[in-house]
C-alpha cells in the first residue's frame, strides 16, 4: 500500500527549483549558543553549525534540569506548555482510566489520540536517533530510564520532522542529550516528603579523560511511596447529588454486600410475575455503598534503576569512536480494594402457580470478606537496554561524515488481578457461593474464583543503521550552502503474548511475533541567500516493509532585517505509522467491575442501569489499520527592543488525518462522536456477537449474564478521526543586573484558537467543552555568586462543561513552585563541590479545581500537594 503524497513531491521539488530567489527565515528561541559552535548538530536539523530554519525549538538546559527539582522527565517536561498533557498534569500514567498508561508519553500540541495508540505523535530521541519502544499496548521509549546523572539538557522542536526523523515526528520532536565525558567523581542523594508521600533518590557518576578520549558511568535509583486516593481530598470519586453539593461513594463491590432483594409473584390473570407489594411482592436494598476508590492508587508505587555508560576514542585527527550503553529496570506497583463482582440474576419468566413466589438477589459484594481471600496488587514491569556506537570521520574541507549503529531490547509485563467469572457463575448455579453471605463460601472456591488474571507480555526490540555526510557546497553572499544527505535502516521486532488466564497460566502461553524494516534516504539543504535572509529544505523517503512508501518534505525560511527582529515560517508533511506491536495485537475482552456509573452519560439518554454496573471491555487492534498524517504551517517572530529584551510568538495550524486511537470512555465529547462504540443496557445477543470478535471472550465470558453488563465499550484501534488545530505560542525573557545580583523575568505559553474534532463524519468543537486552551507558565528568578532562587507559577485557563452535576464552568488552575539552591566553589574541604538544593512544588498547596463528574475524576489537573524536596550533590 502506497501513500506517498504527489502534491508533497510537487511542493518540494518547487521549493529547491527556487531556493535562490524565495524569501526564507530560521527561528530558534534558545539555539542561538549552540549554533555558535560549528560542530554541534541542534535537534531540527542534521547540518552542523546552523540553527534550526523556520521551526521554534525550546531548550532546557543542565542547570534548568537541577533547578527543577523534577524526579522524572515528564515532570520536566511539565515545566512546556506546549506538552499538554503533562503541563499542570500527571507525571506518570493514571492506573484508573481504561487507557492506562504503562510508558508516559509527552504530547506536544495536544493532538488527540495519544493515550489509545501503541505508538507516539511526539517523536522522542536519545541523542538525535530513536530508542527500543517499550509497554505490554504501547511502544514508546520512556526516557524515565535515563539516569539523572548523565543527562545534559533537552530540546524540543515543535514543529513536524518527519522530513529528517521520519515517522512519529508529527506534534515535533523531544531530544533527550546526554553528556559526552565527564571527569571526576559525583555523588547526589534526593528525599522528598509531604502528605502521605516520601520519595527518595540516589545517584552516582565517574569518570575519566585522557589524551584523545574518556570514558564515564552513570548510575540512579529512584523509589517512590504509593499515594492513595484517600490520602488527597480533592480525589474523592463518587455519586454527585443533583445540587452537586455532596459526593456520595458509589462503591456497590463491598465487604458488606450492597445490592437489593427482589421477591416477584406470579399473577395468574395477567401471566406476569411482579414485585408490586399489593400482590406481596418486594424490593428490598441491601447495604450501603462504600468507597472503593479511596483505596486505589492515586499514584502508584514505583521502584527504578538507570544506569548509562558512554567512552570515546580518538583514532586519528579525522577518525573518531563514540560508544554508549544503557540499562534500566523498573516495578511499579497498584494498589486497589479487595477484589470483587456483581451478581444480578434475570427476572423469572415463564408460567408459574398463581401467587408463587420467587427471590432474586441483585448484589454486589468483595471477596476479601472471606477469610480465605489474598490481596493481590496490580504490577507493571519494565527492563530495557541497549548500545550505541557511532563513528565519526572528517573528510576534510569541513564535510563529515557520522555513521549511528543502535540496537536496544525492552522486555515489559502487567499483571492485573481479576475473578474468574465462569467459574463465579459454576458455584453459583452449584449452591457452592452466595454472594450475600461471601464469608460462608469455602477456602477452595474462593482460591479457585482469584486464580485468575489479565495478563500481558511483550518484548521489542529496535536495530538502527544510518550515515549522515554534511558540509558546504558553495559559497553564497549570505555564505556557505550546506548539505547533509543520509540513509538509514531501521528492523523494528516485537513479540506479544495477552489475555485473561488462570494465574501464571501466561507462561505457557505462545507469543505473537512480527517483523518490519524501514529504509530511508533524506536530505537536508541549508542556504544563507544573504546576511538577512536564510532558507532551507529537508525532504525524506521511507519504504515500509508493511505499509508501502511515503515521502514528507520540509521548507523554511528566516528573514532577520535586523539584528533585533528577525521573522520565520515553515511547512511540513510528517505521519505516524502503525508500530511493529499493532501487528501482533488482537482484538481483547475484558471485565472492568463496578464501572458502568464512570460512562458520561452528556445527554441524559444514553446511561446504563443501575443495576447493571459491569462494563465489558473490548481492546487490542481493530485490523487494517492505515498510516495518520499531517500537514502543518507555521510562522512568527522574535524581537529583541533591548539588550537581554527579547519576545516572540509562533502561529501553527496543522491539519491531522487518519488519527490512530480508541475511544476515551471518560470524555463525554467522545460517547457523543461514536455512538457505535458505546452499547449501553446490551441485549444477550448484542453481547453475544460483540464477544465473538474477540480471541479469550467466548471463552472467558461466554458465559456471563448480559443483565451484569451495564455498557459495552469498543476500544479496538482504529482510524478514527480526524482533526484541525490552530494557536500560537509566544515567550517573553529579560534580564538585568541589580548590583548585587541579576535577576530573570520569563514568560512563555500555548493559547489554543481552534480544535476541531471529527468522527463518523460528527464534527464538534474541542475547545468549547471541557478543554482548556490556555496554558502559560511565568517565573523570576535571582542569582548572586553561587546562590539561586527560581519562583515559578504554571498557569491552566477555566473551561466551559456541560457534563459536570450543576456546574458550567471549571475553575483555572495555577501551581506555584520554589526553587533555592547554593552551589560551593570546587576545592578542598567538606564543602568544596556541594551543591544544595530545595525545592517546594506547590508552595501554596492548592487543590485542582474541582470538576464534578459522576464515577470520574471530579478534578481537572494534577498535583500531589505541597512536596519539598531535599538534593545534595559532591563533586570530587
Amino acid at each position: 500500500m502506497k501513500f506517498t503524497s504527489k502534491k508533497s513531491a510537487l511542493c518540494l521539488a518547487t521549493a529547491f527549483a527556487a531556493i535562490a530567489t524565495c524569501p526564507g527565515i530560521a527561528f530558534a528561541q534558545d539555539a542561538d549558543a549552540a549554533a555558535e559552535d560549528d560542530t554541534i548538530v541542534v535537534t531540527g536539523t542534521l547540518i552542523r553549525g546552523v540553527e534550526v530554519a523556520g521551526a521554534q525549538t525550546i531548550t532546557i538546559s543542565p542547570e534548568a534540569i537541577a533547578e527543577s527539582g523534577s524526579s522524572t522527565t515528564m515532570e520536566l517536561l511539565g515545566t512546556i506548555p506546549q506538552v499538554a498533557n503533562a503541563f499542570n498534569g500527571r507525571f506518570d500514567g493514571d492506573p484508573r482510566a481504561a487507557d492506562r498508561q504503562q510508558v508516559s508519553r509527552p504530547n506536544l500540541r495536544n493532538l488527540p489520540g495519544v493515550n489509545a495508540a501503541t505508538g507516539s505523535t511526539t517523536l522522542l530521541l536519545v541523542d538525535g536517533h530513536r530508542m527500543v519502544p517499550m509497554g505490554v499496548d504501547q511502544a514508546s521509549f520512556d526516557p524515565d530510564f535515563i539516569p539523572t546523572g548523565a543527562m545534559q539538557g533537552v530540546e524540543v522542536v515543535t514543529d513536524g520532522g518527519s522530513s529528517l526523523y521520519g515517522a512519529d515526528a508529527v506534534g515535533g520532536v523531544i531530544n533527550f542529550i546526554t553528556r559526552r565525558n565527564f571527569d571526576g567523581f559525583e555523588v547526589t542523594g534526593g528525599y522528598d516528603v509531604g502528605d502521605s508521600y516520601e520519595a527518595w533518590s540516589a545517584g552516582l557518576t565517574a569518570g575519566t579523560s585522557w589524551d584523545g578520549g574518556g570514558a564515564f558511568i552513570s548510575y540512579s535509583t529512584y523509589n517512590r511511596d504509593n499515594v492513595l486516593n484517600a490520602d488527597r481530598s480533592y480525589a474523592a470519586r463518587g455519586q454527585w447529588n443533583a445540587a452537586g453539593t455532596v459526593l456520595s461513594p458509589s462503591g456497590t463491590q463491598c465487604l458488606s454486600p450492597v445490592g437489593q432483594t427482589s421477591t416477584f409473584v406470579y399473577f395468574a390473570p395477567f401471566n406476569v410475575w411482579s414485585t408490586n407489594t399489593a400482590l406481596g411482592g418486594s424490593v428490598v436494598p441491601v447495604g450501603s455503598p462504600c468507597d472503593i476508590d479511596a483505596e486505589s492508587s492515586l499514584l502508584p508505587e514505583l521502584e527504578r534503576h538507570s544506569i548509562l555508560a558512554g567512552m570515546e576514542f580518538d583514532f586519528s585527527d579525522s577518525v573518531s569512536l563514540s560508544v554508549k550503553a544503557n540499562f534500566g529496570d523498573s516495578q511499579v506497583t497498584y494498589s486497589a480494594y479487595a477484589l470483587g463482582d456483581t451478581l444480578s440474576p434475570p427476572a423469572p419468566t415463564g408460567v408459574g402457580t398463581p401467587f408463587e413466589r420467587r427471590v432474586v438477589n441483585a448484589v454486589g459484594f468483595s471477596y476479601g470478606a472471606n477469610a480465605a481471600y489474598v490481596d493481590r496488587d496490580q504490577t507493571l514491569d519494565l527492563q530495557v537496554y541497549g548500545i550505541t556506537p557511532e563513528l565519526t570521520f572528517d573528510m576534510g574541507s569541513d564535510w563529515q561524515l557520522k555513521t549511528t549503529g543502535y540496537y536496544g531490547e525492552s522486555d515489559s509485563s502487567r499483571r492485573l488481578p481479576v475473578s474468574d467469572r465462569s467459574k463465579l457463575a459454576a458455584y453459583v448455579a452449584a449452591g457452592q457461593f452466595n454472594g450475600t453471605n461471601v464469608a460462608a463460601a469455602s477456602a477452595a472456591v474462593i482460591t479457585d474464583i482469584l486464580n485468575f488474571e489479565v495478563a500481558g507480555d511483550a518484548k521489542q526490540s529496535l536495530l538502527l543503521g544510518r550515515a549522515i555526510l554534511d558540509g558546504p557546497l558553495f559559497d553564497m553572499p549570505g555564505g556557505p550552502v550546506r548539505v547533509a544527505v543520509g540513509l538509514e535502516y531501521n528492523r523494528d521486532q516485537a513479540s506479544l503474548r495477552s489475555g485473561s488466564f488462570a494465574r501464571d497460566a501466561i507462561d505457557n502461553v505462545a507469543f505473537r511475533n512480527a517483523s518490519r524494516n524501514v529504509k530511508s534516504v533524506f536530505g537536508e539543504l541549508s542556504v544563507p541567500v544573504f546576511s538577512m535572509l536564510d532558507l532551507s529544505a529537508s525532504a525524506r523517503y521511507d519504504d515500509y516493509s508493511d505499509f508501502g512508501s511515503t515521502f514528507n518534505p520540509s521548507v523554511g525560511f528566516s528573514f532577520q532585517p535586523m539584528e533585533e527582529l528577525r521573522f520565520y515560517g515553515h511547512w511540513s508533511e510528517s505521519f505516524n505509522a502503525p508500530t511493529a506491536l499493532d501487528s501482533v495485537r488482537t482484538a481483547d475482552a475484558r471485565f472492568i467491575p463496578n464501572a458502568a456509573a464512570g460512562v458520561p452519560d452528556p445527554n441524559g439518554e444514553r446511561t446504563a442501569t443501575p443495576t447493571r454496573d459491569d462494563v465489558l471491555l473490548l481492546e487490542g487492534s481493530g485490523g487494517g489499520l492505515l498510516p495518520q498524517t499531517a500537514e502543518t504551517w507555521s510562522g512568527g517572530l522574535e524581537f529583541e527592543p533591548l539588550d537581554n529584551l527579547k519576545f516572540g510568538a509562533t502561529y501553527y495550524d496543522m491539519d491531522f488525518v487518519n488519527i490512530l486511537g480508541a475511544v476515551n470512555p471518560q470524555l463525554a465529547a467522545v460517547v457523543l462522536l461514536n455512538p457505535d462504540k458505546f452499547i449501553f443496557n446490551p441485549t444477550q445477543a448484542e453481547y453475544d456477537a460483540l464477544l465473538a470478535t474477540t480471541v479469550n471472550g467466548p471463552s472467558q465470558f461466554g458465559n456471563i449474564n448480559a443483565n451484569d453488563v451495564g455498557v459495552i465499550i469498543d476500544r479496538r484501534v482504529s482510524n478514527l478521526s480526524a482533526a484541525r488545530l490552530k494557536g500560537f505560542d509566544f515567550f517573553v525573557n529579560y534580564l538585568f543586573d541589580v548590583g548585587a545580583g541579576e535577576i530573570t523575568l520569563g514568560l512563555s505559553g500555548n493559547k489554543e484558537i481552534s480544535f476541531l474534532l471529527t468522527e463518523n463524519a460528527n464534527t464538534i468543537d474541542n475547545l468549547r467543552f471541557d478543554n482548556p486552551d490556555f496554558r502559560v507558565t511565568a517565573n523570576v528568578g535571582f542569582q548572586t555568586g553561587g546562590f539561586r532562587a527560581r519562583l515559578t507559577a504554571n498557569h491552566t485557563d477555566s473551561f466551559n462543561t456541560n457534563v459536570a452535576v450543576a456546574q458550567t464552568e471549571v475553575e483555572n488552575f495555577t501551581v506555584f513552585d520554589l526553587a533555592l539552591a547554593y552551589e560551593f566553589e570546587e576545592g578542598p574541604g567538606a564543602f568544596g563541590g556541594v551543591s544544595l538544593r530545595l525545592n517546594v512544588d506547590n508552595l501554596f498547596n492548592n487543590d485542582p479545581p474541582v470538576f464534578r463528574q459522576q464515577r470520574n475524576l471530579n478534578y481537572s489537573g494534577f498535583t500531589l500537594g505541597r512536596i519539598f524536596k531535599f538534593a545534595v550533590s559532591k563533586k570530587f
